[in-house]
């Protein structure tokens, strides 16, 4: 039996295309780049692979690419057909997600993740500031988003993905302490998580230690490729901190460099906001 690597069975017939499959959601769950291809590989082996197509599909989506997201995710509906039942609720769930057809995603994820809560990419739609959360609306959402991350806690034990999301999730609520716990046992389980870098950063403003911020993030983004996910906004976060400590030459390099528009390969809308 083939699965993903938080045990969840994985409908192909190809132990290829699983490898595939796990090493494009390794990229995508810490930032870097090659999801798509590896999404891409998993699907030449095996064409009816219906969660490499979702995975795909929410590839392009978070990339801003809607006509290709809307593409992928039709051919995993058009497989869904001989797949378990978290796969295809899985399914139905980011089709929802990135067409707006069907019922309340968010409400969908929930009782799905009652039953699989270590259905990690459905899990990610619901935690952190990009999520049907935060892109909510609704007042409290930093309450909710760590209730939701509490809810989860014991089902990922020390995994660093998940870890890096509930030290975030803790920090918007203000428990520092513990959020500084997390973020550091998820850097130290992989120090290559762009997303688990952003985090640490984001902590580093929230006790306002702004110099050890700059150094540590400035560091961490020498080895980041250029075309990772979090590279255009994690520069961002260099050049504010560049322009507090009135380093303004920096500032800009940076703008020039890594946050112009016809520069930077980030998604639209972080090009857009930073």
């Amino acid at each position: 039996m083939h699965e993903d690597f938080y045990g969840n069975h994985l409908s192909t017939s190809s132990q290829a295309a699983c490898d595939a499959f796990n090493r494009a959601m390794a990229c995508y769950f810490t930032a870097q780049p090659g999801a798509e291809a590896h999404f891409k590989t998993a699907l030449e082996v095996d064409p009816a692979f219906a969660l490499a197509h979702v995975g795909l599909a929410r590839e392009y989506h978070v990339h801003g690419d809607g006509r290709a997201a809307r593409t992928a995710i039709a051919e995993a509906v058009k497989h869904a057909e001989r797949v378990t039942t978290r796969e295809a609720q899985h399914v139905a769930i980011l089709n929802s997600v990135i067409t707006g057809d069907g019922p309340d995603p968010f409400e969908a994820a929930k009782a799905h993740l009652a039953d699989y809560p270590r259905d990690a990419l459905v899990a990610s739609l619901c935690l952190g500031v990009f999520s049907l959360i935060g892109f909510s609306g609704r007042p409290g959402r930093e309450a909710e988003n760590l209730a939701m991350a509490t809810v989860l806690a014991p089902y990922y034990g020390s995994d660093p993905w998940f870890l890096s999301n509930y030290a975030f999730a803790q920090m918007e609520a203000g428990l520092l302490a513990q959020a500084e716990r997390n973020i550091n046992a998820s850097l130290t389980g992989n120090p290559d998580d762009a997303n688990a870098a952003h985090h640490r950063a984001h902590l580093y403003y929230e006790m306002g230690d702004h110099e050890a911020g700059f150094s540590f993030l400035s560091e961490w983004m020498k080895g980041y490729d250029f075309a990772g996910i979090m590279h255009c906004h994690n520069s961002w976060h260099v050049a504010l901190w560049a322009m507090l400590r009135g380093d303004t030459d920096t500032m800009w390099h940076i703008v020039d460099t890594a946050l112009d528009p016809d520069v930077t390969l980030g998604p639209p809308i972080n090009v857009m906001t930073d």
